[in-house]
């Protein structure tokens, strides 16, 4: 059996930590935010990041906003259809993704 020196360890540690650093930030983009605090998905400028910045900026602008109301919202932006509808309004412009998620946070309220 062969003797693993310090160096081919070292090696193998630092290809592993790569490899898992773009497994998670490019294929699983949960445990990426997670762990890393950044994913492909979520990068600034994709459809998901204008999706959840239009969400915040309306969900703190309403102070009738409760946790119950926050709760139902989080129900609803689980659902596929209200997800697809989002990116969908979100390829159309900024506007059309406010009065969509405008439109969701009215139905959770």
């Amino acid at each position: 059996m062969a003797k693993r020196g310090f160096f081919h360890s070292f090696l193998s540690a630092v290809i592993t930590a790569v490899l898992s650093f773009f497994v998670m930030y490019f294929f699983i983009p949960s445990m990426g935010m997670q762990f890393l605090g950044v994913s492909f998905a979520l990068r600034e400028g994709s459809i998901n990041a204008q999706v959840l910045d239009v969400i915040s900026e309306q969900a703190q602008g309403n102070p009738d906003f409760s946790r119950e109301s926050f709760a139902r919202l989080q129900q609803l932006l689980a659902s596929p259809e209200v997800r697809d509808r989002l990116k969908d309004a979100a390829k159309d412009g900024r506007q059309a993704l406010e009065s969509a998620v405008l439109q969701v946070t009215e139905q959770a309220e």
